[in-house]
């Protein structure tokens, strides 16, 4: 689930519709900006737990208005996905760039159900399986306040009905978020940066009065720096994340080793309620729309309900394809490949890991 908290809601009337309200302009002579364009993305992946997926995400990138030549483009999309262990997703997003990009606007939400298996070591010994079906809406705002600082807030609703394999009675969780958002984003592109790097700090508190249980909070900090190489072609990326709880988090706010922190994790093994990671990863475009990344990383986690896991070494590394989907802001899609501690994992890509 780390993942979906990662976008905040909004449900899309259909990108049809959406296009319909946006200046989309033309290319002519004087004018050479693609002001929108729709890129239907078919989604197939395999991983360990959930098997065999198949999808569609329909996106689109679009600029808001044509006067404003400093704001990135903006982007909206669908993700429907079904997969061969009976899990599926359906999520709508959007990111908004506003003002000058004085304003940024994210949202997102969906149901999602999802048959995944956590780790016991004693007295099982051995992996338990669980469905957690999800419904989810979050909301984010931030402000440039001055130079490349921003200041934001953001409202996450989370319901989960998880159902544990040979227990009758599901684990109901509902969870209100609201959360403080400041980061500093010296990065010349948002969607593929080159040079530059970006720092954010995300802290979530879940007070009693919108909560059946209050007194919780998740901090996330991270930083991405980039470096380019061979004439500004190719990319060094390097990233450093400390995730961490103060209070008794959800089962389902737990943090799990695998997605952005770190790859080559797919079966849920290492989970607890502090993950921290640092990796790296180059980025080599050898033609206009097609590259290659090569990647390694190291995560360890902490309050873990194993003891012997707790601070132990997680190594990830693989490497992954790159298409060039959107080439006015080198958005790409591709697969990544990875393999860590008695794990391993394919990723289908929408933009980079980080």
């Amino acid at each position: 689930m780390k993942q979906l908290l990662a976008l905040l809601f909004l449900i899309l009337s259909g990108l049809g519709s959406l296009a319909q309200n946006i200046d989309m302009g033309s290319k002519s002579d004087s004018d050479s900006i693609e002001h929108f364009k729709f890129m239907p993305l078919p989604y197939i992946n395999y991983d360990r737990s959930l098997e065999f997926q198949i999808g569609a995400l329909p996106m689109a990138m679009y600029t808001l208005n044509k006067k404003d030549t400093v704001s990135p483009q903006s982007v909206s999309g669908l993700i429907g996905i079904w997969t061969t262990n009976k899990s599926w997703f359906t999520i709508a997003f959007s990111k908004f760039y506003l003002k000058e990009d004085k304003w940024r606007i994210t949202a997102a939400g969906g149901f999602v159900s999802v048959n995944f298996q956590t780790y016991v070591d004693l007295p099982i010994g051995g992996f338990i399986n669980y469905n957690t079906a999800a419904d989810f809406i979050l909301l984010q705002l931030q402000r440039r306040v001055i130079g490349k600082w921003f200041v934001g807030f953001h409202y996450d609703y989370l319901k989960f009905n998880t159902r544990f394999a040979g227990l009758d009675k599901p684990k109901y969780s509902y969870l209100n978020g609201l959360g403080v958002i400041i980061s500093r984003d010296g990065r010349d592109n948002v969607y593929y940066p080159k040079s530059g790097g970006e720092s954010e700090l995300d802290w979530t508190n879940y007070p009693s009065f919108i909560n059946e249980k209050g007194g919780i909070n998740k901090g996330e900090l991270s930083h991405n720096h980039f470096f380019s190489l061979r004439e500004n072609k190719d990319i060094i990326a390097v990233r450093a994340y400390a995730g961490f709880g103060l209070g008794d988090l959800a089962f389902e706010q737990q943090f799990i080793v695998g997605q952005t922190d770190i790859r080559g994790y797919t079966q849920g093994k290492y989970r607890g309620e502090q993950l921290y990671s640092i990796q790296g990863e180059y980025r080599w475009n050898f033609a206009e729309k097609f590259g290659l990344v090569g990647f390694f990383g190291l995560a360890t986690i902490g309050g873990s309900l194993n003891d012997d896991y707790n601070g132990l070494l997680l190594p990830g590394v693989g490497g992954g394809f790159r298409y060039t989907a959107f080439e006015k802001n080198h958005f790409n899609v591709g697969l990544d490949a990875a393999v860590g501690k008695d794990d391993w994992g394919l990723y289908f890509r929408i933009g980079e890991a980080f």
